[in-house]
């Protein structure tokens, strides 16, 4: 009995991760757990089961119910999870396209919604200066605010999408745009209540784990990215600039 259930929690729990675009290690990160614990728990071959405490912290972490972990039926919601763009040739391609200020290839291999690639750039982290277009695309551009918030919370994005909201936030503020700073702030507040709690991400292609560049990247990361626990080297001077240079 106990191997059959946890089959079927290794089959999901695998492909939930997977499909959020994450690392065992990235997953351990959010969920307050170690990464070999979550190996043990995607292994089949291991009979261990894992208590409810620690389910329900990671399926928090993924952004799922506890019940798509351990249902029978959770596999192929798994794979319906919505597709994000993930080269990073086209994700510049379609961050050009939104009017970004980058150079390169301008070839898509494929469509996406804009929506959809603000959340690619997000989980591939491809580079920080895709990062830093971000907040400008999200003011200057309409994006449906509540497809943004529903495909984060199912590919575990709310709290990277969280600190790039609230930069653009900033960036409407300074701009004198009201109605576009009330809106993204509600995104935010919406945003707020799926946040993952006690987060520590790092806004980066591969999380550091050097305990001194760890430390150097908190104490520069903006306020925006200490509340929402996603750490990076990145300025509100550079977001400025990317929205300035922006078409």
């Amino acid at each position: 009995m106990n191997k059959s259930l946890k089959s079927v929690l290794a089959r999901n729990l695998r492909a939930l991760r997977l499909r959020a675009g994450l690392s065992q290690s990235d997953l351990a990160r959010r969920a307050g757990t170690l990464q070999p614990r979550v190996a043990v728990m995607e292994s089949a071959d291991d009979t261990t089961l894992p208590g409810l405490e620690w389910l329900g912290r990671v399926a928090e972490a993924l952004g799922v119910p506890v019940s798509d972990l351990v249902s029978e039926r959770a596999g192929p919601e798994a794979n319906s999870l919505p597709d994000l763009p993930g080269d990073g040739d086209n994700l510049a391609a379609h961050l050009k396209e939104l009017g970004a200020p980058l150079t390169g290839p301008s070839r898509k291999s494929r469509a996406f919604s804009p929506e959809a690639v603000v959340l690619g750039v997000l989980r591939r982290v491809p580079s920080s200066r895709m990062v830093e277009c971000l907040p400008g695309l999200l003011f200057k551009k309409e994006m449906d605010h509540e497809k943004l918030l529903r495909v984060a919370k199912r590919r575990g994005l709310v709290n990277r999408l969280g600190f790039v909201v609230d930069v653009a936030v900033t960036l409407a503020e300074e701009k004198g745009d009201r109605e576009k700073a009330s809106r993204l702030r509600a995104l935010s507040n919406k945003l707020w209540t799926e946040r993952y709690k006690e987060a520590e991400e790092f806004l980066m292609s591969e999380a550091p784990e050097d305990p001194e560049l760890r430390n150097w990247l908190k104490k520069k990361t903006p306020r925006a990215g200490k509340k929402w626990g996603v750490y990076g080297a990145y300025s509100r001077e550079r977001f400025r600039e990317a929205l300035k240079r922006a078409a």
